[in-house]
């Protein structure tokens, strides 16, 4: 039995694209369970909490499908591990750990080649990555 070779920049965007879908959608459907989430300077916002944790997930939905289809990968990979940071250096404590591990896991799309089911890739907006080559058919110019 042989195991089919895959980027690992494939499983580590897909499995980002899963936790940021996860957890935006999560918010936008059920708000008020995680206002008590919000840092206690999110008060002097001039809108609700419930307000600010939907504008939250709709990020987080937003930028999510973008990773997942391969749109501008390194900028969102960049966006999503900077937010999720913040998140960490909020939390603290194990939660904040876990969280950092995540933010630089994502982050690490940003210096990886995009591989070749990102539509960055297939438009040559960037060279795919050289694991491609071998995993996955690229289309012919």
């Amino acid at each position: 039995m042989t195991i089919p070779k895959i980027c690992p920049s494939i499983i580590v965007r897909y499995a980002a694209v899963a936790l940021f879908l996860w957890f935006g959608i999560a918010q936008l459907t059920a708000p008020e369970n995680w206002v008590g989430f919000l840092p206690e300077w999110t008060g002097y916002f001039p809108m609700p909490a419930s307000m600010i944790v939907q504008l939250n997930g709709l990020t987080e939905v937003v930028l999510a499908l973008a990773l997942g289809i391969g749109v501008f990968t390194r900028v969102v990979a960049v966006l999503l591990g900077i937010h999720l940071l913040g998140i960490a250096i909020t939390a603290g404590g194990a939660i904040g750990v876990r969280d950092a591990v995540l933010a630089v896991m994502t982050t690490s799309l940003a210096f990886a080649a995009p591989d070749c089911l990102t539509l960055d890739a297939r438009t040559k907006r960037a060279a795919p990555s050289q694991c491609c080559n071998k995993s996955c058919t690229m289309p012919k110019a």
